[in-house]
């Protein structure tokens, strides 16, 4: 016994069969989409990551740069330092940190730019102070004073914290 409506039934099999396959490619398609979307952002964050960590690298790179240069800059006031020997290596170590900046137009660099140029007029503004304190000397025809003593352990501490 066949049933007479098999063609109808066929058709409507086929018919059912199709909006299933719809209605699941509905609800997959979308949740592949969003699983590859969720890929490719996980990547730019990464790439980001790396970004600060290398900017963070760099500033405590720099700041550590920072700390041996203000202990240089104590040489000034010790007697028994060549002030041309320390301005030069004052200048070396300054240059290197300026070629090292990267050449971006962040707000980390302008500011490291700029505290390099504030170290390099600190550096002529010493230089020209003992230039006038050696001046003043001859003219009063007295031996150039002594700075003062400088206690390099209160300076360290002083300059750590």
């Amino acid at each position: 016994m066949e049933p007479k409506n098999k063609k109808e039934r066929r058709k409507l099999q086929l018919r059912f069969l199709v909006f299933f396959i719809v209605a699941i490619l509905i609800a997959i398609v979308p949740i592949y989409l969003t699983m590859q979307i969720l890929r490719q952002e996980n990547k730019i964050t990464v790439k980001e990551l790396q970004l600060l960590q290398d900017k963070i690298d760099f500033q405590r790179d720099f700041a550590a740069q920072i700390d041996s240069v203000n202990l240089m800059f104590e040489g000034y006031y010790s007697q028994s330092v060549d002030i041309d020997k320390l301005n030069a290596d004052i200048g070396i170590l300054l240059s290197d940190m300026e070629n090292s900046i990267p050449a971006d137009t962040s707000w980390q660099s302008w500011m490291n730019i700029t505290i390099i140029q504030t170290y390099l007029s600190l550096k002529k503004s010493h230089t020209s102070y003992i230039e006038l304190q050696h001046e003043l000397a001859e003219c009063k025809g007295k031996p150039v004073p002594a700075p003062g003593p400088v206690d390099e352990k209160k300076l360290r501490r002083r300059y750590r914290d």
